[in-house]
């Protein structure tokens, strides 16, 4: 029996190893320039030409496809769709800001076919041509209310991403995100999902703690490798519940992951939906609060009547391995989960711009194991450089909501956080400070 599951293990890591992109953009092939062929401007982002872009992208693609290089310039899109054969080349350096309307949420490059309906498109990339070209838009306000994704890949299939750097700014979603189609049959399609990708050498700077690099919610055979992400949120999030009924990924590979003074390197959390394998070879976090977070499988409570849904898993077998974390006191800290700290360690916290309410101070965990019993990770060959608790997996339940006004009496952090952040948890309600408040508001509602 035992040597039966161990062949079946090995089989099901060959296939994870077999995920790839395949090149079809030829070395001598048709190509067009931007500039040249477009009449695209280098005018320093002043004016949106997304709809000049689609339509040099349409054209390429109706021509059977090729390759369209964007010169080095900083150039201003959005809601643009890749199309079918058609290879993305931005030159080194160039500089690509969102247009943006305030109160408005942002995308600018879509991999999938413009309508939500049956159908799909196939063999196209978006590159740096020369090393990574940047998306920028670092100098924007974080607003609750705003958002932008730099890329979403949908319904496409055989696809490149390579040589990006996503300069955010603490805002709202992770830069770079993989979602299914919504359609009531759309697992009949032949392509519901991003399937059949290669997504290397992305790296984004001050991504909002809650967010990040890369969002996986759907996806089938994709191979990730140096992914590379600073200063807020986690590096590969593989947090799979925002795809609804058509979400979950599987074959799904990736190789050397690093965060620095980030929420955590790789975060897994299946929620509600049913995974296929996942093999992670190589993370680094520095920094961090967390190296690797293993979350548990749920199904929210607006679920809960759904009976398609219940509490998700990852195949038997998914792996994370050569783990290498190392102890910082630049790492994001909730407030609610500042009962988490060290005693010793409460003097160093301070209020840190993070994109909500966090605070800046030492890493928690090497690896954090909360998957209970909804599935079994499998976590190998773990290091790590200068912790004195956590070392090692902690395996464990989330904690709850901590009274982080009770915690922080006295030390000088209480008094650096923003009045408009500090919010009341439940365990907070029986506090003195919680309760004036409740009574004051009820006496305006009386009013």
């Amino acid at each position: 029996m035992r040597t039966i599951l161990w062949i079946i293990a090995v089989l099901a890591c060959t296939s994870a190893s077999q995920a790839e992109y395949v090149e079809t953009m030829q070395e001598n092939g048709k190509q067009w320039n931007l500039q040249k062929d477009f009449g695209l401007v280098d005018n320093n982002a002043k004016s949106n030409q997304s709809e000049l872009l689609q339509k040099a992208i349409d054209d390429v693609s109706a021509k059977g496809g090729g390759r369209l290089i964007m010169p080095k310039g900083t150039y201003k899109f959005a809601g643009v769709f890749l199309n079918s054969n058609v290879h993305l080349l931005i030159e080194k350096d160039t500089v690509i800001k969102p247009y943006w309307p305030k109160g408005t949420k942002a995308g600018i490059f879509t991999l999938s076919t413009k309508s939500m309906d049956k159908g799909h498109i196939e063999n196209v990339s978006i590159r740096g041509m020369g090393g990574s070209f940047i998306v920028d838009y670092s100098d924007r306000e974080r607003d609750p209310n705003e958002g932008c994704r730099a890329i979403n890949c949908r319904q496409v299939k055989n696809f490149l991403l390579s040589d990006i750097l996503i300069k955010d700014s603490w805002t709202k979603y992770c830069s770079v995100n993989f979602t299914p189609s919504k359609a009531d049959d759309a697992r009949e399609w032949e392509v519901f999902r991003p399937t059949d990708g290669l997504v290397k050498n992305l790296k984004s700077t001050d991504s909002s703690s809650g967010y990040g690099l890369l969002q996986m919610h759907a996806g089938d055979t994709i191979h990730f490798e140096n992914l590379w992400t600073s200063g807020g949120g986690v590096c590969f999030r593989l947090e799979t519940g925002g795809g609804g009924e058509n979400g979950g990924i599987d074959n799904i590979t990736a190789k050397n992951i690093y965060c620095e003074n980030g929420l955590s390197a790789v975060l897994m959390g299946p929620h509600k939906s049913q995974n296929g394998m996942v093999v992670i070879d190589g993370v680094t976090a520095n920094s961090c609060a967390t190296g690797v977070t293993m979350g548990p499988g749920f199904v929210e409570k607006r679920n809960l009547d759904n009976p398609n849904y219940k509490p998700g898993r990852f195949a038997d077998g998914s792996t994370v391995k050569n783990v290498h974390v190392i102890f910082g006191t630049n790492a994001p800290i909730s407030l609610k989960g500042i009962g988490n700290v060290p005693k010793e360690y409460l003097d160093d916290l301070r209020w840190g711009k993070t994109g909500n309410n966090r605070l800046r101070g030492p890493s928690m965990y090497v690896v954090k194991d909360l998957t209970g019993d909804s599935w079994t990770p499998v976590i190998k060959n773990v290091t790590s450089e200068g912790f004195k608790y956590n070392d090692g997996i902690v395996v464990g339940k989330k904690e709850p909501r901590a009274n982080y006004r009770e915690i922080l009496k006295g030390y000088p952090v209480l008094g650096e956080i923003p009045e408009n952040h500090r919010s009341v948890s439940s365990s907070e309600q029986v506090s003195g400070k919680a309760m004036d408040t409740k009574k004051k508001s009820e006496k305006k509602k009386k009013k």
